[in-house]
C-alpha cells in the first residue's frame, strides 16, 4: 500500500503495536512511527522493574522497533547496552516478522542507594543509571550472513541523543530520533519516531536542484515539527498515527506505506537448551546443576526448563548415536 495520508484514512489501519514507515515527498525525508500498548505493557510488567529502569527499558524497547523497521534483513535486529552502573544491562531484540522482548541488568544495590539519595527521580540523567559504557545495535541474519554491528558510547541526557550520534558519527547520516514511555490507567505505553535524510533516497528534492541550504533548511523544518509532537499525541490510540503524521506533516507531502505489527514473543525452547547441553562436556554439565539437575531460566520470558539426570542421560546418548 503506498497512500498520502489526509482525511480518507482507512478504518482498517492498526491503533496500536504497529509501525507506520512513511515518506515526507517534498524533501525526500524517510520516517517511520511506532505506538506500542498491550505488547510493551505485557513485556514490562512480566520483569516487575522498578518504575525508572521500565521507562529505561521502555526506550530501548521502542529504538527497537524504529531501527529494525529502516532495516531490510531476515534474521533479528538486536540493541544492547553494557555498563557499568546501577543498570548494567539493557537488550531487546525484534525479528524481521515483528516479534519483540526484552530485558534489564540490574545492580539491585547500586539502583536502591541512587534512588535513596535521589528526591526527584526525573532528574536521573541516563549517565546517572548506567554509568559509562556502550550501545550497540546488530543485525544478525543467520551463520552464513556477515553481521552488522555499529557501536556508540552511552553519552547525552538520553538513549535517542546517543542513536541521533551514532549516525551522524559514523554514517553521516542525518537523524532525528523522538521517543516517550508512559504508564497511562495502570498500563504501558510506548512511542517513538524517527527521521532520516538519505541522498538518493527519493523525493522531490531528488529531482530539482536544492542547493545544500535548501537542504539544511527542509531537514530542520522537519526536525521542528517532530519536536512539535507531545508525549500525548505520540501516545494517544484514540488519534491514528496516519492522522498524527498528517498533523505534523501535512505541508511536506506526507505519504504512508504498509503497516507493519509488533508482537510480544520469546525465542527460547526446550530444544535450544537441549542442544547447547548436547555440546558441553560431562564436567560443564555437572558445574550447571543445582541440586541434581539444570534448571535453566530464559531472562526475556521467565519460561524455567529442567532437565533432571535421565534428561541429560538421554541427551547425551543421542549425541553418543549421532
Amino acid at each position: 500500500m503506498n497512500d498520502t495520508v489526509g482525511e480518507n484514512v482507512a478504518p482498517e489501519f492498526l491503533k496500536d503495536d504497529v509501525i507506520q514507515p512513511f515518506l515526507l515527498e517534498s524533501t525526500g525525508i524517510r520516517g517511520r512511527i511506532v505506538r506500542m500498548g498491550p505488547a510493551i505493557d505485557e513485556i514490562l510488567k512480566r520483569h516487575d522493574y522498578p518504575q525508572i529502569v521500565n521507562e529505561l527499558l521502555g526506550e530501548v524497547l521502542a529504538l527497537t522497533s524504529v531501527l529494525s523497521s529502516l532495516m531490510k534483513f531476515s534474521g533479528c535486529f538486536t540493541l544492547q547496552s553494557k555498563s557499568d552502573g546501577p543498570v548494567k544491562m539493557l537488550v531487546s531484540d525484534m525479528t524481521s516478522e515483528g516479534v519483540l522482548r526484552g530485558c534489564a541488568g540490574i545492580d539491585e544495590v547500586a539502583l536502591k542507594e541512587l534512588l535513596d539519595k535521589t528526591e526527584d527521580h526525573s532528574t536521573l540523567s541516563l549517565t546517572d543509571l548506567t554509568g559509562k559504557g556502550y550501545i550497540a545495535f546488530t543485525v544478525d541474519q543467520g551463520e552464513h550472513m556477515e553481521r552488522y554491528q555499529g557501536i556508540v558510547e552511552l553519552e547525552g541526557n538520553n538513549l535517542s541523543e546517543c542513536i541521533q550520534g551514532y549516525f551522524k558519527k559514523s554514517d553521516q547520516i542525518n537523524t532525528g530520533v523522538l521517543v516517550n514511555v508512559a504508564q497511562i490507567d495502570g498500563r504501558w505505553h510506548a512511542g517513538g519516531m524517527i527521521l532520516q535524510y538519505v541522498p538518493g533516497d527519493g523525493g522531490v528534492n531528488q529531482q530539482t536542484d536544492k542547493d545544500d541550504d535548501e537542504i539544511k533548511e527542509d531537514w530542520q523544518r522537519s526536525m521542528i515539527l517532530m519536536s512539535s509532537c507531545t508525549e500525548n499525541e505520540l501516545l494517544d490510540r484514540d488519534l491514528a498515527v496516519t492522522d498524527l503524521l498528517y498533523r505534523l506533516f501535512h505541508e511536506e507531502q506526507v505519504r504512508v506505506y504498509d503497516q507493519r505489527p509488533v508482537k510480544e514473543g520469546c525465542r527460547c525452547s526446550r530444544e535450544k537448551l537441549a542442544n547447547v547441553i548436547k555440546t558441553v562436556s560431562a564436567e560443564e554439565v555437572e558445574s550447571y546443576k543445582v541440586d541434581g539437575v539444570i534448571d535453566a531460566k530464559c531472562e526475556f520470558c521467565g519460561r524455567s526448563y529442567v532437565f533432571d539426570d535421565a534428561a541429560i542421560a538421554e541427551l547425551q546418548k543421542e549425541t553418543d548415536q549421532g
